[in-house]
């Protein structure tokens, strides 16, 4: 209650606006126990939802806070329209809040015992991202995230957005004005990258910060599914490639390359909502001997579904070819495995997620 005081400035009657528009929500998530198999309730493995959307938690702040980072260059709004309908996507963050959340302010509380306060401290970081990405999806994506945060106001420790572009300015203005005012004063933002890595070092220690960021802790890719701690005697799924092909009527074939190590096995899925669909056929590289062969196709327009092409075990190169059954479409072509990573170009430029 004290948060929802301190959000509204003590003002009783802004205070029970606030409960109320926060109590529908809230008792549609906890009559599910909050979605704690995204994979069942999302449609999605948290996995492949995270190659699309990679936001993870990832250590903590000197002040015991959790700190969360999200990789908006390597957010990919086509791809995850192809896994997920925007009405879902609340149950994501309402997982990542009831439960990695706040597995992280148990690990906060072991590392500062005087650590009491429920927030996070935030890094959006730009680096690479396009104008292309700052589109209606995204803020769509935005805006879920906020409407779920409602239930957990005063959560925000201080927000850092890193490696921001010139033209940053001019989205800054139009995404503070979907915030709280008190939250937008928590936020700081660097355009330039030594800025805002040494910001990063004075608030967390160099062992919680990510290896991604000069510091020792795990790479945000393992740090994502747990895979610093990983449980050899548990299956643990892994994203080994993701690729987004896009189909036209002036470009109906498209396809995707992947590697197979020894003692390895790729089950390839494609995902989208294109209910028209594709054929979708999978070969080795050099060689026209067809491994599989499938009709990817849905049953209701634009509603996001899956499709597994098979199972390849044997090592080499390998191409995952798609072709227009009739009109444009896009399809997110995954490969997943368990236990361990394959050293493909995915996984190098940290694009891997575990589950």
């Amino acid at each position: 209650l004290c948060r929802f005081l301190r959000a509204r400035k003590f003002d009783v009657d802004k205070v029970f606006e606030l409960l109320d528009e926060a109590k529908d929500a809230w008792a549609e998530a906890k009559k599910n126990n909050f979605y704690p198999d995204l994979e069942s309730s999302m449609g999605v493995s948290k996995a492949i939802f995270l190659s699309q959307y990679p936001a993870v938690m990832s250590g903590n702040a000197k002040n015991g806070c959790p700190v969360m980072y999200l990789r908006t260059g390597l957010i990919k709004p086509d791809g995850i329209k192809c896994i997920v309908s925007i009405d879902k996507v609340d149950k994501f963050f309402w997982n990542d809040t009831m439960y990695s959340f706040t597995a992280k302010l148990k690990d906060g509380r072991e590392q500062n015992p005087n650590f009491v306060r429920c927030e996070t401290l935030t890094i959006y970081d730009l680096k690479g991202v396009s104008r292309s990405q700052i589109n209606s999806d995204t803020f769509d994506m935005i805006k879920v995230g906020n409407g779920v945060m409602t239930s957990f106001p005063e959560t925000l420790h201080c927000l850092l957005i890193i490696n921001a572009p010139s033209w940053f300015g001019f989205v800054w203005a139009i995404v503070k004005k979907l915030i709280d005012p008190r939250t937008a004063s928590k936020i700081e933002v660097f355009t330039n990258a030594k800025s805002g890595l040494e910001r990063m070092n004075e608030l967390i220690d160099s062992s919680q910060i990510p290896s991604d960021y000069g510091g020792i802790g795990p790479a945000l890719a393992k740090a994502a599914g747990g895979m610093s701690n990983v449980d050899s005697s548990r299956r643990t799924k892994v994203v080994n490639f993701n690729h987004l092909i896009q189909l036209s009527k002036k470009n109906p074939e498209n396809e995707c390359t992947f590697e197979i190590e020894a003692e390895k096995q790729l089950t390839i899925t494609v995902y989208s909502r294109c209910k028209t669909g594709c054929t979708a056929t999978v070969t080795r590289v050099g060689d026209s001997k067809i491994f599989f062969e499938l009709d990817v196709v849905g049953d209701v327009e634009e509603e996001p579904y899956h499709r597994t092409i098979g199972a390849v075990k044997e090592p080499g190169s390998y191409r995952v070819k798609l072709k227009s059954l009739s009109t444009h479409g896009n399809y997110l072509v995954v490969g997943t495995s368990y236990t361990g990573l394959s050293l493909t170009s995915d996984i190098r430029s940290k694009e891997s997620i575990v589950d």
